[in-house]
Parts: C-alpha cells; structure tokens; sequence
C-alpha cells in the first residue's frame, strides 16, 4: 500500500484501493524559545567573538551590550504584553544622527542601502539611524544569532565610514562638554 502525504486535505474521485492519504496539517512544529532558552545562545555568540559574555549583560535580563571596531552593538529579548506568549529577538547599532542639510539626498541613499543588505535594516528613531534586525524567538538557532550579530556590526561599521564620508559637513557639531560641573 502507498502512503501519499499532502499538507492540505485533498478530495480526488476515482483513486484505486492500492493509496491511502495522511494529511499533515503543520509539517514543522514552532519552537517558540524564552528568555531563558535563548540565553545560551546568545552567550555563545559574543563568547565567540572574544568578548565575556558576563560584561556585556545589561541591567535588565534580556540585554546585552558590546562594541566591536566601530559599532556599539544592542542585543535584547523581550516579550510584549501586545503579544503575551511571543518572545523576540533584536540585534541593533546607532549608526548616525540625521544629518542636518542633504536629508532628502541621505534618505534616498538609505532606501538605496537598505535593498542590498540581507537580514537587517537601517531605520529612523528619534533622530538617530539604526541598523537592526528584529524577528520572532521561534525556531531560533544559533547560527542565526551568529549571523544577526556579525550583520549588524559589520554593516554599522561599513555604512558609518561610508555615509559620514559622502555627507561630511551635513552634520552640526556636537555642543560643547563641560566637564567642569553647571552649565556650558
């Protein structure tokens, strides 16, 4: 006898005795993962990158923190209260402030650079642009935190040497530190 599966039910006339049908409804089963199932992972990932996972950890379980060559790099795993039940895994780097002249020009180029990058983003929050990359803890594995961690790192530092070059001067100067206490 034949075994014939098919991943939605099916109705066929006139099928000879020799077959018999097996629906599969949902062929790979979720894994959704928690804070405390991802954690490992993530710890392997910036163990492997030569860091200490332990001082990168941030004050909030679910956070961690940690600079490599140019690009200070967040990684956070949260659950929303939107979503009870879901939990997420971000991976993010400031790259720049907007700048303040050409910003048509430097939201064009962003369009532009966000189509030829795989697995993550730039994005616009409260004035700064951040590389990120966000998605479901579900069937999650470690090869793909590796992958998220390297993405964003190497795409802040890439596209910060890259865009700082092409709009320098767009950028007013910082206001002045005062490191002498009261006002500047």
């Amino acid at each position: 006898m034949h075994k014939i599966k098919s991943l939605s039910p099916l109705v066929i006339g006139n099928l000879s005795s020799n077959f018999t049908f097996e629906t599969i409804t949902n062929p790979k089963q979720q894994i959704i993962m928690n804070l405390q199932e991802i954690t490992p992972l993530i710890e392997n990932s910036l163990a492997g990158l030569k860091v200490d996972p332990a001082l990168c950890r941030g004050q909030k379980p679910g956070q961690w923190s940690y600079k490599l060559k140019d690009a200070n790099v967040w990684i956070d795993v949260f659950s929303s209260d939107a979503n009870q039940g879901k939990w997420y895994f971000q991976v993010m780097s400031p790259l720049c402030a907007l700048p303040a002249r050409k910003t048509a020009e430097f939201y064009q180029d962003l369009l532009e650079i966000n189509y030829q990058m795989y697995g993550s983003w730039m994005c616009k929050k409260d004035g700064w642009i951040y590389v990120l990359t966000l998605r479901e803890t579900a069937n999650i594995d470690q090869s793909e935190i590796d992958a998220s961690l390297d993405r964003v790192a190497f795409y802040s530092t890439d596209y910060y040497s890259k865009l700082s070059f092409k709009y320098q001067g767009c950028w007013d100067p910082a206001p002045p530190v005062n490191t002498e206490g009261g006002r500047a």
